[in-house]
């Protein structure tokens, strides 16, 4: 039988199956980031799929963080009502949640601001996708945004989340800090890994403090960031050593971003055949055989097949995927009841459409087959 199935622990966290719902922004919440009756409805119907675990969309934890429109907030307090209220609608499903949290740095959308705030970088950049001005964040805010994260973990405590994870990829705020291509500091978080690390390590440190041992707090991290000077995988295994030294109790493996050269970033189109499937599986492998924290593998995931021969292979201990949950949320309960045919994802991405209406992201092509065009 598939190791897919198999019952195991993330820290604290019973997963029923070792399939987990990679975190992906769902365009479901009002302009200020609080939960809405479509973001509940849209998690419910992800809660009832069968998968051990679901992974937020990533929950921006200052005003000066959001990057794109309905993006779900976790940076004040009045929002840890709707959070509980996500949290509840998941458990009563019998499944676990955890809370992506990030700060998007120079990624972010002054458009979408709320309140006056400036673009934070940890130096100057010239990432020709970057099209605003940005200001390098000094060592007093780095000490704010670190608590920021480290509130914003307390907030998916206190609304009965099972757990948090860092987004340390594709070219959000961690991974900016930690990857040479957009760090270029010249005190002691920049140059050397060890000082690009540092912003990092302060911030789990923090996180940790703020959870306690017994939640779960794990991290996104590149395997590559596909940028000339960018990190390799030769520094993300380091860091991934230094994680688990330092207490994370799981790490997904991921990699690139909008700077990455054209199919190198993290999500990937024309997914067709079974050799597109798994793109990052042989980088996850690497980590898995150095480094002593259960690995997620993510990125293209399809068919039950591909998903056996990774786990059997052991690169990585847990699958996660997001866009075949989009158009089959029961995904996993159709394979439990032995209907084994791959995941009817077509990789197109239309699905983020409705999402930036704010109605939440939805399977483009079931959109065509009901003659709806999204917009209501």
């Amino acid at each position: 039988m598939t190791q897919l199935f198999d019952k195991t622990w993330i820290n604290s966290i019973e997963l029923g199956n070792r399939a987990i719902r990679s975190a992906t922004w769902t365009g479901s919440c009002d302009a200020q980031g609080f939960v809405t009756d479509v973001t509940i409805d849209f998690y419910n119907r992800l809660a009832q799929g069968g998968m051990g675990l679901i992974i937020t969309g990533y929950q921006y934890i200052l005003p000066n963080s959001i990057q794109l429109p309905y993006m779900l907030g976790n940076y004040d307090d009045s929002q840890i009502q709707g959070l509980k209220k996500l949290a509840d609608i998941v458990h009563t499903a019998g499944t676990k949640i955890v809370g992506q949290i990030v700060h998007t740095g120079l990624r972010a959308n002054p458009k979408l601001f709320t309140q006056e705030g400036a673009i934070w970088a940890p130096s100057e950049v010239s990432d020709p996708t970057v099209k605003h001005q940005v200001k390098v964040v000094a060592k007093s805010e780095i000490l704010d945004l670190v608590q920021a994260y480290a509130n914003a973990a307390r907030r998916l405590k206190e609304a009965g989340f099972d757990g948090v994870q860092l987004h340390g990829a594709h070219g959000y705020g961690i991974n900016q800090f930690l990857s040479p291509y957009w760090n270029k500091r010249g005190d002691n978080y920049g140059g050397s890994l060890a000082n690009r690390y540092r912003f990092l390590a302060e911030t789990l440190e923090a996180v940790r403090e703020a959870t306690g041992t017994d939640m779960a707090v794990m991290i996104k991290l590149n395997s590559c960031d596909f940028v000339e000077n960018g990190l390799d995988l030769d520094e993300t295994l380091q860091i991934a050593t230094r994680l688990a030294d330092d207490g994370i109790d799981a790490i997904e493996i991921s990699g690139g971003s909008a700077s990455s050269g054209k199919n190198k970033g993290p999500v990937r189109t024309k997914i067709l055949e079974e050799q597109d499937e798994a793109y990052f599986s042989d980088m996850a492998a690497q980590f898995k055989e150095k480094v002593k924290v259960p690995i997620i593998a993510v990125g293209g995931f399809r068919s039950l097949k591909k998903i056996d021969e990774v786990l059997d292979g052991n690169k990585a201990d847990y699958i996660a995927m997001s866009r075949p949950f989009i158009r089959e949320p029961s995904l996993i309960k159709r394979w439990l009841d032995e209907d084994l045919s791959k995941a009817t994802c077509i990789s197109c991405n239309g699905c983020f459409e409705t999402g930036l209406k704010g109605l939440g992201i939805s399977c483009k092509m079931d959109r065509e087959e009901k003659g709806d065009n999204g917009s209501n």
